[in-house]
């Protein structure tokens, strides 16, 4: 029986020796990657970021990239406040150090991160023994392991650390310490994830599968269907690209479940996007696909479809599958998505196609828009030489090219050169052409043209986004704790993300690009009045000048009128050439149309007397003047388009007592066009709405007459809309209006403010669907709606004669102004795009520039007799301003931050 005894004690000796043998061996060969709790988001290794405590490099630095930029952050505050500046730098140069994102709670993300620290003793006795006079560390025993915490002399904690086998484990939060310590106190360590070492690479980014699902989580965007294009787990290695401002992630991953996606790029050769003339300068969002071999990339994607979930899709392609190989057969090599930046939520979208016969692709596509029940009664309009042809079937290029591809209610299609050009609205496919025309596109424009044919590479698919075009925030559908993670404006430096891929059968080859084609702001210029041209006239300058054309352009013009009527253009070399005489003051606005029908753009001006139209030639511009029926409002014109019924009016105004003129092209003429039911003069602008193949007009009267006249087409003509005019009465007679009413398209309702405060939104037929009283100080003060110049916003004004308050859509005080001049203050709210929102406030002869939330834009006000015209340029950050004084026209720059 001893025997037994004596065998089992022996064994389990032998074990134990074995088992502190294992981990005093283990302990000394397990690398960092095994300290890492199995719980991380997502995994940095770089060597990059301890140049945070040096000077930095010229151009793009990593720590500008906003997840390395958090990151860093939570390593400085541990190590840069623990240690002098020399001490934090010696103790971080040459090291790849491990930064791991883990949750905290629901709401909140956080870092861990590793540092080796096998020859600094010395450093991390003295990161536990911090200047006295500053700091303190706190220790306590938690899972066998000892965690320290720093915190100054008012107990404010800076971070938690503990020391395990010559790592510093490191953490902002008390809760991921213990976490670490809790992983580290198992039996035996998994090997942890391994990422890719070499002295090209500066970060290297490891990306769970999870972690990419809850970024693109939303199911209603196209974000979350561009996820079947990515890999399940992404192993990025950043570099430096041949620009300085731009960063390069490169990724081979396994195709795992990603096969049909694979599958459908089989046999097609990547390469770069060919058609850079046709793609905006300003587009906000930007898909392109490359196809080598078109027929065999549609019978895939057929497939692909079919075996949707969605039966109304796999119906769709079942009634056009006859037509859809000519369709796919007569496509080339490019197939581009452009969304243009959304001042309003009616996002812009643009479909270019390129065609190996444009005239059989453009007819395949129609035969499928008549199989799938389009009408054949739209007829072509047409707008800068090409012909526009309405197809009013809904999610046309979602039937043709996958889901993402929706946001066609309907789909407007036209020729340009080889390419098949589809709109998602009339108005979307007239500003782009109008783009074309101008040449405000990728291959103008010296770094969009560098970034596509340099930076960005051959792919089977490229995705590229500027994400601080306003109304697209790649952050505004991410999780909660992602937002406070990365903060409130984490894209600051970094303005462009482009995502490529190329499949083959077992691996797809990612690129991402992280930079700006933007040039930044000099610091010792941002946000001043820069005066770069000064003109000076003999004589006294009457009116605005009007400025054609972008100012960054050297062919931009200027038009001034002086008190002779002359009419002057200048130029940016600052020659002025008078070319004729007007009868009057220029007091409108001025649009842009196709008068002439000859694909050039004409431009429509009105005076107290008449109607011009301005050619525009080579140094030069022809007037025609158009007699003005009296009666006319000679503050606005407004450009009228989308109209079967009116094919040939292209501008609208409103005359004294409520009705619509329209300028007939045919006619040669003003003629009147929509009556109201009362004579009482509109609340200006009233507003122009585009729908399918109709247009409609919304007008609200003094008299409280909402009016919404339509195209209704047929011997109907333009009649009032159903259930219009409606009369707005929620407080009686005593209700009045100084505002116009909008109608906001996503929203689908109509907003509109008394003068009392009182907030109406209605519904599309014109019925009060919600009201809010507004506060109105002691001190009393009116209430009006200010839409901005392009209708597709507004703000709240709330004023007396001497003073201004403004709100936003909401009603909420966002500024107040004081002390304006009573006879002698106009006001002008700029949506410029890139998220630039300003009012223009000119009060006497100077004029001053806010942000919408009270903030100067400009360390002076800028001189002005009139009020000035504004202009935005992306490409340099500058704000171009044209002011008049009383006989020169100035031209000033403010470069913005």
């Amino acid at each position: 029986m001893k025997r037994p005894v004596w065998w089992l004690l022996g064994s389990a000796v032998l074990a134990m020796l074995a088992w502190l043998g294992y981990q005093y061996w283990a302990g000394t060969r397990q690398s960092i990657a095994s300290y890492v709790p199995d719980d991380a988001q997502l995994i940095v290794d770089s060597r990059e970021l301890q140049y945070t405590f040096k000077n930095v490099q010229r151009g793009l630095s990593i720590r500008q990239l906003p997840l390395f930029a958090t990151a860093a952050d939570r390593l400085q505050r541990v190590i840069a406040s623990g240690l002098d500046s020399s001490g934090a730098a010696r103790f971080l140069t040459r090291k790849n150090i491990r930064y791991s994102l883990h949750q905290v709670t629901r709401d909140a993300l956080d870092f861990i991160f590793y540092i080796p620290v096998a020859n600094d003793q010395l450093l991390v006795e003295q990161l536990q023994r911090p200047d006295p006079n500053r700091f303190r560390v706190l220790s306590r025993q938690y899972k066998g392991q000892t965690i320290y915490n720093l915190r100054d002399l008012t107990n404010q904690s800076y971070g938690f650390y503990l020391l395990h086998n010559n790592c510093l484990i490191g953490s902002a939060s008390g809760v991921l310490a213990e976490n670490v310590a809790r992983h580290l106190q198992k039996t035996i360590h998994a090997t942890g994830i391994t990422l890719p070492d070499s002295p090209d690479n500066l970060a290297t980014l490891y990306v769970r599968s999870e972690t990419i699902d809850k970024l693109l989580a939303d199911k209603t965007s196209s974000g979350s269907l561009l996820r079947v294009f990515l890999p399940q787990t992404m192993t990025l290695q950043f570099r430096r690209s041949a620009s300085p401002t731009q960063w390069l992630g490169f990724a081979s991953d396994a195709v795992g479940d990603r096969q049909a996606v694979a599958n459908l790029f089989a046999g097609q050769t990547p390469h770069r996007i060919r058609s850079g003339n046709l793609i905006p300068s300003r587009v906000a969002t930007l898909y392109h696909v490359g196809l080598s071999d078109s027929p065999r990339f549609g019978k895939a994607l057929i497939n692909l479809m079919k075996d949707t979930d969605n039966e109304y899709l796999k119906e769709r392609i079942e009634r056009s599958e006859t037509l859809l190989p000519d369709f796919y057969a007569a496509l080339a090599g490019d197939l581009l998505l452009c969304r243009s930046e959304a001042t309003s939520e009616a996002t812009s979208q643009i479909i270019v196609l390129e065609a190996t016969d444009v005239r059989a692709l453009s007819q395949a596509i129609q035969k499928i828009a008549y199989r799938l029940g389009a009408s054949k009664a739209g007829a072509p309009r047409s707008f800068l030489g090409h012909q526009l042809l309405p197809l009013s079937t809904n999610e046309l290029p979602a039937t043709l090219l996958s889901n993402l591809f929706t946001g066609f209610s309907q789909t407007w299609i036209t020729q340009h050169d080889r390419y098949v050009i589809l709109g998602n609205s009339e108005a979307a496919l007239q500003t782009y052409l109008t783009q074309l025309n101008s040449k405000a596109v990728w291959t103008t424009n010296n770094r969009l043209n560098q970034l596509l044919n340099q930076t960005l590479r051959p792919a089977h698919l490229t995705t590229f986004t500027q994400l601080n075009r306003s109304g697209l925030s790649v952050m505004r559908n991410w999780p909660t704790a992602w937002q406070s993670l990365l903060g409130t404006f984490p894209f600051g430096q970094v303005e462009n993300l482009a995502y490529q891929a190329s499949y083959g059968e077992d691996h797809i080859l990612s690129t991402v690009v992280l930079g700006r084609t933007t040039r930044q702001a000099d610091t010792t210029v941002l946000n001043k009045v820069l005066l770069r041209k000064r003109i000076p006239f003999n004589a006294s300058l009457i009116a605005s000048p009007v400025v054609v054309g972008r100012l960054a352009d050297p062919n931009a013009q200027i038009w001034a009128q002086n008190s002779a009527r002359q009419f002057v253009l200048l130029t940016t070399d600052k020659d002025k050439i008078v070319q004729d005489t007007t009868d009057g003051a220029i007091r409108s606005n001025v649009i842009g149309v196709d008068w002439r029908n000859n694909g050039r753009l004409q431009y429509l001006f009105l005076t107290d007397r008449s109607l011009y139209i301005a050619d525009l030639g080579n140094r030069t511009v022809q007037l025609q003047r158009i007699s003005r029926p009296s009666g006319l409002e000679t503050s606005l014109i407004t450009r009228f388009s989308g109209s079967s019924q009116l094919p040939d009016v292209v501008a609208l105004i409103a005359h004294r007592d409520g009705s619509i003129y329209g300028l007939d092209r045919r006619q040669q003429k003003l003629i009147r066009l929509f009556s109201s039911r009362t004579p009482s003069p509109l609340l200006l602008p009233f507003q122009v709405i585009n729908q399918g193949q109709t247009a409609s007009v919304l007008g609200l009267q003094t008299n409280r007459m909402l009016n919404r006249w339509t195209d209704q087409g047929g011997k109907a003509g333009l009649l009032q809309t159903p259930r219009f005019p409606a009369l707005l009465d929620p407080q009686g007679d005593s209700t009045r209006f100084a505002g116009p009413a909008l109608w906001l398209p996503a929203e689908d309702r109509i907003a509109t403010i008394t003068t009392s405060g009182e907030l109406l939104s209605l519904n599309a037929n014109g019925l009060i669907a919600k009201r809010k009283q507004l506060y109105r100080p002691l001190r009393g003060g009116l209430f009006r709606l200010f839409p901005d110049t392009e209708q597709t916003g507004y703000v709240l004004l709330r004023y007396t004669d001497t003073d201004v308050a403004i709100l936003d859509a909401a009603g909420t005080r966002q500024f107040e102004l004081r002390n304006l001049r009573p006879a002698d203050t106009h006001l002008q709210y700029h949506r410029l795009g890139n998220g630039v929102d300003m009012l223009a406030v000119k009060s006497g002869n100077f004029t001053t520039l806010y942000t919408l939330t009270g903030q100067r834009i400009g360390d002076r006000p800028i001189p002005s007799l009139f009020p000035v015209t504004l202009q935005y340029d992306a490409q340099t950050n500058e704000l171009y301003i044209v002011s008049s004084i009383q006989k020169a026209v100035q031209l000033f720059t403010i470069r913005l931050r």
